[in-house]
């Protein structure tokens, strides 16, 4: 029943995103990157794990080029290895980057960072709530690499990604923060 739930969730949510423009896309993300540049958890942070975006998701690629630039922060993008785990990789340059196993551009090389030592994960997803659980593409990626982090965990979403209730399910780890472009939501636990 969950699994269906979310399936269908998914689904509605995915076709809303694939409907942006790109013009749509640039200006709610940039919004989304202001936001997010204002929480005391991104201006503390020194290793920040970002994703590259793909079909539609919150486009960080501006946020990533500033922080390849920065002198006072580790840029970590996520690689999925052989054996199907997500780890977070440094990246110093946008030249490290090639098109990995599902056509997202990973990086290649790069310091690998424990994810005990990355201060803010930046998570997409498809549809989060206001409880702070998300939904994502269904790999699981995400749900098995939060559980070891230590630092801030803090989702991007476009504003109707935001539901009121995800079914859930016991693996899943709930966000600190929702940032989209009107704001940021702080979930409310029950």
């Amino acid at each position: 029943m969950v699994k269906e739930k979310k399936k269908t969730l998914r689904r509605e949510i995915l076709e809303r995103r694939k409907n942006l423009s790109e013009e749509q896309i640039k200006e709610l993300s940039q919004r989304v990157i202001e936001n997010l540049k204002k929480l005391p958890e991104f201006r503390k942070a020194k290793v920040v794990m970002l994703y590259f975006p793909v079909k539609g998701e919150v486009d960080l690629k501006p946020l990533i080029g500033e922080l390849i630039k920065s002198s006072d922060k580790v840029l970590v993008l996520p690689k999925v290895t052989a054996d199907g785990d997500m780890v977070a990789v440094e990246v110093k340059t946008s030249e490290v980057l090639r098109e990995g196993k599902f056509g997202i551009p990973e990086p290649i090389g790069g310091r690998i960072f424990k994810p005990e030592k990355v201060d803010l994960v930046v998570v997409p997803g498809v549809a989060f709530d206001r409880r702070g659980y998300r939904l994502g593409m269904g790999k699981g990626f995400y749900d098995r690499f939060l559980p070891r982090v230590k630092g801030a965990k803090v989702g991007v979403a476009y504003d109707f990604q935001v539901v009121d209730g995800l079914p859930t399910e016991e693996h899943d780890v709930p966000l600190d923060k929702i940032v989209t472009p009107e704001g940021v939501i702080i979930p409310e636990r029950r």
